[in-house]
């Protein structure tokens, strides 16, 4: 069975540019079949994973994506003083 994820995270922020250049770093290097997009509109962070399941490891593997994403926002909140 094939089915296709989707998950948006939106997050406004003071300083969407600057977070938005240090999540950029990680953002290479993903699972196979899996795409992500991250910008800025209107001073929040726009996050978006997308991945065709086509297996619980596809999904297990956008679940540590969306988890390695979210980890690493915190930190880059927490040390610039936007959180």
């Amino acid at each position: 069975m094939r089915s296709e994820l989707t998950v948006n995270v939106k997050v406004r922020t003071n300083d969407c540019v600057s977070i938005l250049k240090a999540l950029k770093v990680d953002e290479v290097g993903l699972p196979e079949g899996i795409k992500t997009s991250i910008n800025c509109i209107n001073d929040e962070i726009n996050y978006t994973i997308s991945a065709e399941a086509t297996n619980p490891r596809v999904a297990l593997s956008v679940w540590n994506t969306i988890d390695d994403f979210l980890r690493n926002l915190k930190a880059i909140l927490l040390v610039s003083g936007n959180s």
